[in-house]
């Protein structure tokens, strides 16, 4: 009975321990966010947001690919905050090629700072979800492909 018992506890610890391993949170201190993915991170070290300070953050799975950038504005205000946004948003889809559809653009709101969400569909069938958001002086850019 008791070898019973310990090879169901064994068994119950391990598929916990793969539940936990498939749900790790990665914290960025620096970064001031965290996120839930199953896959490793990967920091873009020449992206556009490394020129003035910022970082760029990939994850891949199985099927899809999910990236957060951000980058320090120190003259930013909090009234310009959403024209921020909307700049980037369209800085975005002037850079997406003419056949991609544009599906949504809407304003969102993370703890009451202002954001906008784009999705667009590609020719290939890919379909990208962007969310822009200015938090007091940082522009995060979050994306899944």
């Amino acid at each position: 009975m008791l070898q019973k018992i310990s090879l169901l506890s064994l068994t119950l610890l391990l598929l916990a321990w793969q539940a936990c391993a498939q749900n790790q949170t990665y914290v960025s201190t620096e970064g001031r966010f965290s996120i839930d993915l199953s896959a490793t991170t990967i920091e873009e070290r020449n992206s556009p947001e490394a020129s003035v300070g910022g970082k760029k953050l990939w994850w891949k799975t199985a099927n899809a690919s999910f990236s957060i950038s951000y980058a320090d504005n120190l003259n930013a205000k909090k009234e310009l905050a959403e024209g921020a946004v909307n700049a980037s948003a369209d800085a975005f889809l002037g850079a997406i090629p003419k056949s991609a559809e544009l599906v949504l653009r809407k304003k969102v709101v993370i703890d009451g700072y202002p954001g906008i969400e784009v999705k667009v569909r590609e020719p290939d069938g890919y379909t990208v979800l962007t969310r822009y958001y200015m938090v007091e002086t940082r522009l995060y850019c979050v994306m899944a492909l």
